[in-house]
């Protein structure tokens, strides 16, 4: 059961990544910075990233190993920094440079639970 929970809440990561990143560019478009619903978004999406984590470390402490664990340990660490890092980057910019950093953060997260997924299923 945890097993099945775990992979799809890597899947929800994925899409929230990339509906937080589609959502943060339109919104970039159309206004020229970032909704505060993103900012939202990006909170919660970083709460589940270490529930995930957390789940993982329960997985493995069980004997329950990914395909290679090595890997699917640094892309679950980058997962959950990617949010805080580019919060503080963001911070530190104008309101279309943290749109930028927001979008471009969300995407990343994407594509690191994605390679997360698919490292774990090797």
């Amino acid at each position: 059961m945890l097993i099945f929970l775990h992979e799809r809440v890597g899947y929800i990561l994925m899409a929230l990544g990339l509906v937080g990143c589609a959502w943060t560019f339109i919104s970039l478009r159309r206004s020229g910075q970032a909704p505060s619903g993103v900012r939202a978004m990006l909170i919660l999406t970083e709460g589940l990233a270490i529930l995930e984590g957390l789940m993982g470390l329960v997985l493995y402490g069980s004997g329950l190993r990914p395909g290679n664990v090595p890997f699917h340990f640094m892309y679950g660490a980058v997962s959950v920094l990617v949010i805080p890092v580019v919060w503080v980057l963001s911070a530190r910019s104008s309101a279309r440079g943290e749109a930028m950093y927001l979008g471009f953060g969300a995407l990343l997260l994407a594509g690191v639970a994605f390679r997360a997924i698919m490292v774990g299923a090797a």
